[in-house]
């Protein structure tokens, strides 16, 4: 017993051990990723998108219904003020583009013109710009393109200036590029925002940064751009970012979980259909349109592009390929909803390593019945599962593959052990009884074998002991052939073997013509004596 103790406590601890290492150095991250995005399809494939939320996308439709009018993507700048017109009819809440206008026209100011002048129409567009972290082309970091400050007007009305506290970054971290509006846009615009997202180590997308800084400066991302401006009052803590009334949860790295939202559960439309009732409104034809601009009223709209060309498709947990402009709708919607989802807590992850290396190996080693051993460690999976996922229904993420990994590879090796341990000891057993017991006997013995390898220290117990043998034997050998005797003794043996066997009994040993059979050792009960008479009765007859 203390030498399995200490074996069942070396292996959970080496488990252990070896978990929390993978866990720490990130090796587990994909399986776990793999894990959050079957618990989102479960859990939030069928939930709704606020429906003030709204996206226009530009769809394959759209590209080939204007492919005489636009022709091929990148469009005139002018295509995106009629967008802008048709919206400004439906009086939308908010205009959001996830469409990056960093670059002038070379031969056409009257697209970046037509574009502005509309911006400035709407006075409720937001535009979007990039701030990133660019490696250093020179090993001094010296690149004149790098850490370049931003114009002052722009951070002056761009940038959120009520902000108190400080955003939890890495060390060496630091955004040093940006890509700004071409001139005149960013001035005619309501608000801007970041539209970079970074994808996790499986290029999926998932989380975000709310807010990015450049050179002390935050700027909200897309996705919350709405709901803040220069005089919000934001609070930066450790594990949340405080907008208004509305509580962020973010990880060390300052990121935020992107709770999803189901693709058909979204408010989309098509450009192709905007366009197409955009003209017809145009023409006096107000009937039938294809898209009502009144379904954009009071709305916060994002405008983004789905088609193939446009290469603004990303892995998000629902779809393999989706429309990155749904991650700043879906992000809109948790602030507008306070639907947001809690990080895992690394030190609960820990403690459950701990403590499904620990129990498994306990009750894998010290359960006596095979049923337990098998079933516990997938009863104990399927509950932190159950666990895991009431928690993301509850918006609270918990990490389940390092408890899987750990609770698995301890029931494997605790088996392992099993296999070479007590194998060996059976096979023990059952060589020291299988002449001398019967089947249900040795069975007894075996499924507490432990108990019966005590046996051979020696117990005091109390016994019924048999001895028979054949009356006149002593003469018959003297007078019959030695080949005789030996085939009448193998069969009077097996006769009365198999009696004592029937009846319970275990074989000493055979002397001569003589056995010696006893009754309550190994397996004691409390009838020995009768069933050594009735088993001397049955000898007899």
């Amino acid at each position: 017993m203390a030498r399995k103790t200490i074996i069942s406590l070396l292996l959970a601890l080496t488990i252990s051990i070896l978990t929390i290492s993978l866990y720490l150095r990130g090796h587990l991250e994909k399986p776990e990723y793999f894990a959050y995005d079957i618990q989102a399809k479960l859990l939030r494939s069928g939930i709704a998108a606020d429906s003030t939320v709204k996206v226009v996308l530009v769809d394959e439709a759209a590209v080939k219904s204007l492919a005489d009018i636009a022709g091929r993507w990148p469009w005139p700048r002018a295509i995106w003020a009629d967008l802008l017109e048709f919206l400004q009819m439906g009086g939308a809440r908010a205009v959001l583009f996830d469409v990056l206008f960093t670059e002038r026209t070379a031969t056409d100011d009257v697209n970046d013109k037509a574009l502005i002048d509309a911006t400035m129409a709407s006075r409720n567009v937001y535009h979007s710009m990039m701030i990133v972290r660019e490696k250093p082309e020179t090993e001094a970091g010296a690149d004149a393109g790098l850490n370049r400050p931003m114009p002052a007007g722009f951070v002056g009305r761009f940038a959120l200036l009520n902000v108190s506290g400080a955003l939890p970054m890495k060390a060496g971290a630091e955004n040093n590029d940006y890509s700004l509006p071409i001139a005149g846009l960013a001035e005619a615009s309501k608000g801007m925002a970041v539209v970079e997202f970074k994808p996790d180590s499986d290029s999926g997308h998932r989380r975000t940064q709310p807010l990015r800084e450049y050179q002390g400066k935050c700027f909200p991302v897309l996705g919350l751009a709405p709901f803040t401006d220069g005089t919000t009052p934001i609070t930066l803590r450790k594990n949340s970012i405080i907008i208004n009334d509305r509580s962020i949860p973010v990880d060390d790295n300052g990121n935020c979980i992107i709770n999803m939202y189901g693709l058909d559960k979204v408010d989309t439309y098509s450009l192709s259909g905007v366009f197409a009732s955009l003209q017809k409104i145009r023409q006096g034809e107000v009937e039938n349109l294809l898209v009502n601009p009144e379904v954009f009223r009071d709305s916060i709209v994002f405008i983004g592009a789905s088609a193939v060309g446009t290469a603004d498709l990303k892995a998000i947990p629902l779809a393999p390929s989706a429309p990155g402009v749904l991650l700043h709708a879906f992000l809109a919607t948790n602030y507008l909803k306070n639907d947001f989802m809690r990080p895992p807590d690394r030190r609960f992850t820990v403690v459950s390593i701990i403590v499904g290396a620990f129990l498994t190996a306990w009750l894998v080693l010290f359960s006596k019945r095979f049923i337990i051993r098998a079933v516990f460690p997938m009863a104990l999976l399927a509950l932190f599962a159950g666990y895991g996922l009431y928690s993301f229904a509850s918006n609270r993420l918990v990490e389940v593959v390092p408890f899987l990994f750990a609770t698995v590879s301890t029931s494997f090796f605790s088996f392992g052990y099993l296999t070479f341990t007590e194998a060996a000891e059976k096979r023990r057993v059952s060589h020291l009884f299988t002449q001398y017991v019967s089947k249900d006997v040795l069975d007894e013995v075996l499924h507490n074998y432990t108990e019966y390898l005590k046996s051979s220290a020696g117990q005091k117990v109390e016994i019924t002991v048999l001895f028979s043998d054949i009356r006149g034997f002593t003469t018959m050998s003297e007078t019959a052939p030695p080949e005789k005797i030996v085939e009448m003794l193998n069969i009077h043996f097996s006769v009365m073997a198999d009696i004592i066997l029937r009846h319970n009994g275990t074989i000493d040993k055979y002397i001569g013509d003589a056995i010696m059979a006893f009754w309550g050792a190994p397996v004691r009960m409390e009838e020995h004596a009768e069933q050594a008479v009735l088993a001397a009765i049955d000898m007899l007859e």
